[in-house]
């Protein structure tokens, strides 16, 4: 074999090589890109918010960061380390006094190659009011539906912090859709209490 058909066949492999690796990585891009499919809503948010704050009280929207001695109480009473960006969340109070009554929130974390919607409401003494499923990705529903539900999710109404916490330990090792919906629900109640407190 002489050196230029050495130097071809070297090209050639060189060349196979790469479009193999530039198949390889456009396919791995697009399981990640739009792999989970179009968002599934199972409620509102509207309607959850109704479901977990008290009828009758003034509701605002309020939208503020969470300060450093927030994040630091958060950590040390509730060992839950939040993130010190801006939050939006519903207030709930008395319209004639301005007593705390609840607070609500409705937000969205990763799921996989997806998102999961979710929203959850304390009272006035942080126990949890519900929390709700809103909506999941297509692909994903499967893995809700038949672990931990759609919608209002009852396992979690009438909770205290306390109990919240230790419920989430103890899913810890469940399957993925029960322990990050009850993080999530763990995390945004925290962050309610770190509020309202």
């Amino acid at each position: 074999m002489n050196l230029i058909t050495q130097n071809r066949q070297t090209c050639f492999f060189t060349l196979v090589l790469v479009i193999c690796l530039s198949i390889g990585m456009s396919q791995n891009v697009y399981a990640h890109k739009g792999h989970a499919g179009s968002m599934i809503n199972f409620m509102k948010s509207k309607a959850a918010l109704k479901e977990m704050l008290p009828n009758g009280a003034k509701i605002v929207k309020r939208k503020q960061p969470l300060k450093d001695d927030a994040v630091e109480w958060a950590e040390k009473t509730y060992g839950v380390e939040l993130d010190e960006k801006v939050h939006s969340y519903y207030l709930a109070t008395d319209k004639n006094s301005g007593a705390v009554l609840g607070a609500a929130y409705a937000s969205k974390i990763h799921y996989r190659h997806g998102d999961l919607k979710f929203a959850v409401g304390i009272d006035a003494s942080g126990r949890i009011t519900q929390a709700a499923i809103l909506g999941v990705n297509e692909k994903y529903v499967v893995d809700f539906d038949g672990n931990v539900g759609t919608g209002l999710i009852s396992d979690y109404a009438g909770l205290t912090l306390k109990a919240l916490i230790a419920k989430t330990d103890e899913l810890a090792s469940s399957d993925k859709a029960t322990r990050e919906f009850a993080a999530a629900v763990r995390d945004a109640a925290v962050l309610l209490v770190t509020f309202t407190r």
